[in-house]
């Protein structure tokens, strides 16, 4: 059987992928998110676009590769200027938790309770953000999110 039926007989259910937000986003606004972690998986990322200009306003690329998370914008045609930090421990076969805090001028991240080195500074307004979106990388897997 394939890994995404395997994953999905685990109760997993089927990949996350682009959402439209109900709602905009505002100061104080958590996206958590839940998922798998595979060892091997070289990347995966969640990300908070405007659909209309085709920004992304938040970029969260975990790299186990080279043991980085990379925050980044695209402005509708070319990445601005990254904010790395180091990548939090995941476990192979585990589950993890993702929250983003929307704060007064930045988003601040957790894994699993762990803030991150780094806090990233909002580029484009916080309420112009309308739709998040998913990349599980090789095998790593997004399995739920919400908003609150």
């Amino acid at each position: 059987s394939s890994s995404a039926g395997s994953q999905e007989s685990q109760g997993l259910g089927p990949p996350l992928a682009a959402q439209q937000l109900d709602s905009p986003l505002f100061v104080g606004s958590v996206i958590t998110a839940w998922g798998l972690y595979k060892e091997g998986t070289t990347k995966f990322n969640i990300n908070l676009k405007n659909k209309a200009s085709n920004r992304n306003h938040f970029h969260l690329d975990f790299r186990p590769s080279s043991s980085t998370v990379v925050m980044n914008t695209h402005n509708g045609s070319h990445w601005m200027q990254e904010v790395r930090t180091a990548l939090p421990s995941f476990v192979d076969e585990k589950r993890f938790k993702v929250e983003i805090i929307c704060q007064k001028d930045s988003f601040k991240v957790y894994v699993d309770h762990i803030e991150l080195g780094s806090v990233f500074k909002y580029r484009f307004l916080l309420k112009e953000i309308d739709e998040i979106a998913f990349h599980p990388g090789s095998s790593a897997r997004w399995c739920s999110y919400q908003i609150s």
